[in-house]
């Protein structure tokens, strides 16, 4: 390419990869450095100085003859208008919220931010000492560290502190909080301590969370509904006896 005018390149471009998403990104390229009056940046070398002309002959005994042409620069297409117009109508759209809290850690609560700032939403990220040096602490626009009220605990007890985390979100001016999934992300407690708070809750309501959350209230739900379910339980089996009477009319195996 360092021997090709900003034309040629795009001739190339729309020659090999007619429908390509990578012509797009060199079409664009080629424009704006022939608006500039710039050509190609000469290829890094490698392992070895290679010139234009030689990748040429080469790429030519690989593929064939290419015929490349001086063309007029062409106008931005109907779909390169429309994405344009798509990255701007996002980047222009109001908000959902100003500042949203991942309740989680490690690759969820990356995952969390990285779709909060596509949508211009500030980030903020809580940590427990063990980690302290995880890369979702250092991915958020503010981090602060969770303490336990017991050092000995596992590390994951301050992910679980529900009073801890919607003060600290309630101090910092976070109006919004997604659980990810784990921790808190199916506890009712949970969420209804964010909406006391004036904080929205990413996720179910706090009713289908009481319904849903636990698997013995989900089977009683579902057979109100007439859904199908595998043989089981209407109540916790909480005595040695009430499970040797299931398995006595059921069968194994038993979950």
């Amino acid at each position: 390419l360092s021997e090709l005018t900003s034309d040629e390149a795009v001739a190339l471009c729309l020659v090999r990869h007619p429908r390509g998403a990578m012509t797009k990104i060199l079409l664009m390229l080629a424009l704006a450095l022939g608006a500039a009056g710039l050509r190609w940046p000469a290829a890094v070398p490698q392992r070895r100085a290679t010139s234009g002309r030689a990748a040429g002959a080469r790429l030519e005994r690989a593929v064939g003859p290419v015929a490349v042409a001086p063309v007029e620069a062409p106008s931005v297409g109907r779909s390169s208008e429309s994405a344009v117009d798509a990255m701007r109508g996002a980047a222009e759209a109001p908000s959902p919220f100003k500042k949203l809290m991942a309740a989680n850690r490690a690759e969820i609560a990356v995952r969390i931010m990285r779709a909060a700032t596509e949508l211009n939403v500030a980030t903020v990220a809580i940590y427990g000492y063990e980690d302290r040096f995880s890369q979702h602490r250092w991915g958020a626009d503010q981090s602060f560290q969770l303490e336990k009220k017991d050092p000995a605990d596992a590390a994951v007890r301050a992910y679980l502190d529900i009073e801890q985390i919607v003060a600290l979100a309630k101090r910092e001016g976070v109006d919004a909080i997604h659980p990810g999934y784990g921790f808190l992300s199916e506890s009712p407690e949970f969420a209804q301590a964010c909406s006391d708070a004036g904080i929205t809750f990413v996720g179910p309501t706090v009713a289908n969370l009481k319904t849903f959350s636990d698997k013995t209230t989900a089977r009683v739900a579902a057979i109100a509904a007439d859904v199908p379910v595998v043989p089981g339980t209407d109540e916790p089996v909480t005595t040695e006896a009430g499970g040797r009477a299931f398995v006595g009319g059921d069968g194994l195996p038993v979950i």
